[in-house]
Order: structure tokens, then C-alpha cells, then sequence
């Protein structure tokens, strides 16, 4: 063994793909970037990608790696990918594509009646006040979507995966996918981490059959070498090991902390989110699952704002003409020009908020929910707008905490951050004031890359276990304690702030 080998994590995520070197102590070796194109939109809210076309960017951006970099593909020990989570794809009996990758921002819902499940998990659902639930998480399903426009592709597809598990097959040969990537609307058991009974409701409540289901391993397991077409596109060696991971939010969470005593993690990422790491099946809410962690036979208990800092995006594209051409003449991006000028806008906003719930959910933040801004008066301006956006994100992952904290087996004392949000020192101490709890950032701002590399340092057998590899490869690189008198500032608001969605709930059911 070398004394400080490389491994390659392979991130494949909303915006881009990125290829990242890291060595054994966690440090960023080299970093190659390429933007995702758009995914193919419509007014119907359909988000799809052409399978080729990811694998081809994937190619490219280890391409672009070697050919930019002192790195060489024989200094890599092993291969590792995380990608975005909740994308459905189709395969044939030799595991390739066969439909679109539905990706997870789909918006589009099975709109027709379903097949009624059986009389007594019906009966079981009335009287446990989950039926609205269920009917929303049938539409939701991608797979019950896919059902009503194209049956026979489903009917006759030979296996239903994950995104992930389409780039594994392309990258192995082997169509097999990482138990921690399986987060969506699949038939998986969150509490055994396997796919679900055949007793179980779920096989009826989704139009898919076990045996369609994509085998699993679990984190730092071998998926099987570079195969020998992927070696010719990439340059990549045959025969170099490629580990599993898990979706992006799981690599990101654990290498953050997650699981460590004391310690929740917060993702300030396109997707908000807020997860605690525990060693037995937790639930946030009943039967909002836990999901599987890095770890074996470990969970992450995690909150979930899907339009997190997308919404911030969104508000750019929308309303921040002005500040995109003044970011470009600072050549710096939008996000950043605007996390420093809303550092001018009073605490509040004066009086401006924003619930970010913009999305629906199965249990949180439910099927009915809407995004709302209240208390507008003349003198807000677009400044203001971004600054409630940011502070209804923080807010509502307080009260998540909130929750968190009731499940906890140990006192929280500390939040780690991380995604692009975290970049910024104004927001990083938006969240030290909003969670009245010392807020820490890595050394890196690839999170999610580093996790899967600790699963490959693992895998290669140079750690023991990815909790031993996080011990060596994570490092803190900034602290932010928390300003008693903006502290006391937000607990006020917080108590306005957490009656807001209770009161506009009626409204929302009314319209869905």
C-alpha cells in the first residue's frame, strides 16, 4: 500500500457532476466540474434525462479530471458514486435503460384512479388516519405514473431502479445499487433496510413486483470492478474496485457527522435538510421512515424542505435581474452577491415572512402544503424577499430540530452545515443566532464527495469502518457561536413564525 493513496469519488448531483480526488486524510487532491444541462421541462412539470446523456457526462468529467490535473488514473485506489436521490429508471433483462430517468423534481402525479388495495389495509389506513396520505403517496409515485402512461414498458421492464443503479451498471456491468441510494418511492423496508415483505402493503400500493426489484449491498462494498467499456471512456484502469455509497444527502450528512453524540447536521443545499444520526430506527414522525446512514445497520432521521436554497434560485430567476448583472460584473454568482447584501436588512425583514414549504409530502410537510409570504407593506424591496426566504428556510428547520431533539438520545449541542448555503459566513451565522447552538462548517465544501470516498477508503481496506475513516478524513474549518442579542431577536419571531403554516393549513387543504 502507498502511504497516502487517492481515491475518486464520482458526485453526481442536481446541477452538476463532479469528479474529486481525495487522499486518505480527507483532503480535496483535484476537482473536475461540469453543469448538467437542464432537465427536459414542460408545463406538465415533467424533469427527465436521457440515460446516455448522464452516463456521457459522467465520462467526461473523469476526462476532464485527468487531463486537468497532476492526478493519474494508475494513482487511483479505488472508485466511489453518490448521486441525487429519487430518480426512477427503467431496465431490460441485460440492465440497460429503457425509459427516461425520471428525475426526483417530477412533478407530475398518476392522475387516474388507482386499483384499490385490499379491504384491510384500507381499514387499517382509515383508522390510523393515514388514507389521504397513502392516496397522495400512490400519485406521487413515479412508478404508478409511469403505470398510466406507458403499462406495457412497465409491465415488461425486467428490473426498477435508482438513478444510481443505472450509473453502477455502466460503470461495472453490474446492474446492483447501495441500500443507502434507495430513498424514493420504492417497495423498500427503511426499518430492514431490504426491499419490503411480500406481505407488505407497499407491493399493492405501487405498481411494480418484487421481482423487478435491483439487488443491494450495503455501504463500502464492492459493486464490482471498472468494466472494460467504461475504462475506454474514461481511462480508467480495469480492474480498479468501485465501492458503493449512497444517495447524496447520506455521503453528505454522514462525512458532516451524522451520528456522532450531541451532533445534527443541517443541508443548506437545492433540498433543505436536517438529519440525526442514530444507531436504532428512529422516526421523526409516524411512519415518515428513517432513512439507512454510511454506517450498517444505522439510520439517519432526517426533515426534509425539497425546495430548500432552490428557492432562493427561484427568486433570482424571478425577480433578481438586477442582481445577476451586478454578480457577473463581480464575477461572482447571484447567491453569494445577495447572502452578502441582505447582511443590511434588519433581523425579521422587517416583519416579512416567508414559509418555504413549497412542496408537498407524504407526512412532512404533507400532501396539502403551499408556500406562503405574508406581511407585505411598501416599503420591502426584493433585498427584503431574499432575506425572508433565507430566515423562513432557517425557521422552519428550528422547529424540525425541535422535533429532532424529542427523538435524540443525547443532548444536541452542536450543528455541522453544510451545501452551498454553508459557504457563506452571513447565513452561517443566521444559523448559530436562529438555532441558539454553535454552528461549525468542514474544511471542504464537497461533503458529499468525501463521504463516498470514505466508503472507498473503507472498501480498500485502509480503515476498518466509515465511522474510523470519518475520524481521519473530516476536519472543522470554521466555527460560529451564536450572538445572545440576535438569539433573542429570533426566538421572538420563531414564536410568530411557528403559528403561521397551523393557520393557513385549512386554507391549503381547501385548494388541494
Amino acid at each position: 500500500m502507498t502511504d497516502n493513496p487517492y481515491f475518486l469519488a464520482l458526485d453526481y448531483g442536481t446541477q452538476s457532476v463532479r469528479a474529486l480526488v481525495f487522499d486518505l486524510h480527507g483532503s480535496l487532491i483535484a476537482k473536475a466540474q461540469i453543469i448538467v444541462d437542464p432537465y427536459i421541462d414542460d408545463e406538465a412539470g415533467a424533469a427527465i434525462q436521457e440515460p446516455d446523456y448522464c452516463y456521457r457526462q459522467l465520462v467526461d468529467v473523469v476526462v476532464d479530471l485527468f487531463a486537468n490535473s497532476q492526478v493519474t488514473p494508475n494513482q487511483i485506489k479505488a472508485v466511489a458514486l453518490t448521486t441525487q436521490r429519487a430518480c426512477t429508471v427503467l431496465f431490460d433483462d441485460a440492465g440497460n435503460a429503457i425509459s427516461p430517468i425520471y428525475m426526483w423534481s417530477d412533478r407530475r402525479l398518476a392522475s387516474r384512479p388507482l386499483p384499490k388495495m385490499s379491504w384491510y389495509f384500507r381499514l387499517g389506513f382509515a383508522i390510523s388516519g393515514l388514507s389521504r396520505r397513502i392516496k397522495y403517496l400512490r400519485s406521487a409515485a413515479k412508478v404508478n405514473f409511469i403505470h398510466q402512461v406507458e403499462p406495457q414498458k412497465l409491465t415488461h421492464a425486467a428490473k426498477v431502479g435508482m438513478f444510481s443503479g443505472y450509473l453502477l451498471q455502466r460503470m461495472t456491468g453490474h446492474l446492483i445499487d447501495s441500500r443507502a441510494s434507495q430513498v424514493g418511492y420504492l417497495p423498500f423496508d427503511y426499518k430492514r433496510q431490504a426491499w419490503a415483505s411480500t406481505r407488505s402493503w407497499r407491493w399493492q400500493a405501487l405498481a411494480v413486483r418484487p421481482n423487478q426489484m435491483v439487488s443491494l449491498i450495503s455501504p463500502a462494498e464492492c459493486a464490482g470492478d471498472v468494466a472494460e467499456h467504461f475504462a475506454q471512456d474514461s481511462g480508467l484502469p480495469t480492474h480498479l474496485p468501485i465501492f458503493a455509497a449512497g444517495g447524496d444527502k447520506a455521503c453528505e450528512m454522514f462525512a458532516t457527522g451524522c451520528g456522532e453524540a450531541g451532533v445534527v447536521t443541517v443541508s443548506l443545499g437545492s433540498a433543505a435538510v436536517i438529519a440525526l444520526g442514530t444507531n436504532q430506527y428512529r422516526e421523526a414522525y409516524r411512519y415518515l421512515p428513517a432513512f439507512p446512514s454510511l454506517k450498517p445497520q444505522a439510520f439517519m432521521t432526517e426533515l426534509q424542505l425539497e425546495r430548500g436554497f432552490w428557492l432562493l434560485s427561484w427568486l433570482i430567476k424571478e425577480f433578481g435581474q438586477a442582481e445577476v448583472i451586478e454578480s457577473q460584473r463581480l464575477g461572482i454568482s447571484a447567491e453569494q452577491l445577495i447572502s452578502r447584501l441582505i447582511d443590511d436588512v434588519p433581523i425579521g425583514a422587517k416583519g416579512l415572512m416567508l414559509s418555504p414549504t413549497w412542496a408537498q409530502g407524504v407526512i412532512y410537510p404533507g400532501p396539502e402544503a403551499r408556500g406562503s409570504i405574508v406581511g407585505f407593506t411598501p416599503e420591502h424591496n426584493r433585498l427584503c424577499l431574499y432575506r425572508a426566504a433565507i430566515e423562513g428556510i432557517l425557521l422552519t428547520l428550528k422547529s424540525a430540530l425541535i422535533r429532532l431533539s424529542k427523538i435524540s438520545q443525547a443532548p444536541i449541542n452542536l450543528i455541522r452545515v453544510s451545501g452551498g448555503g454553508a459557504q457563506s459566513d452571513i447565513i452561517m451565522q443566521m444559523c448559530a443566532d436562529v438555532f441558539d447552538l454553535p454552528v461549525e462548517r468542514l474544511h471542504i465544501y464537497e461533503a458529499s464527495g468525501l463521504g463516498a470516498a470514505m466508503c472507498c477508503a473503507v472498501g480498500a481496506g485502509y480503515y476498518d469502518d466509515v465511522e474510523a475513516a470519518r475520524r481521519e478524513m473530516t476536519h472543522i474549518g470554521q466555527r460560529f457561536e451564536p450572538i445572545a442579542t440576535h438569539v433573542v431577536q429570533y426566538q421572538h419571531i420563531f414564536k410568530i413564525y411557528k403559528t403561521l403554516y397551523p393557520q393557513i393549513k385549512p386554507f391549503y387543504k381547501a385548494q388541494s
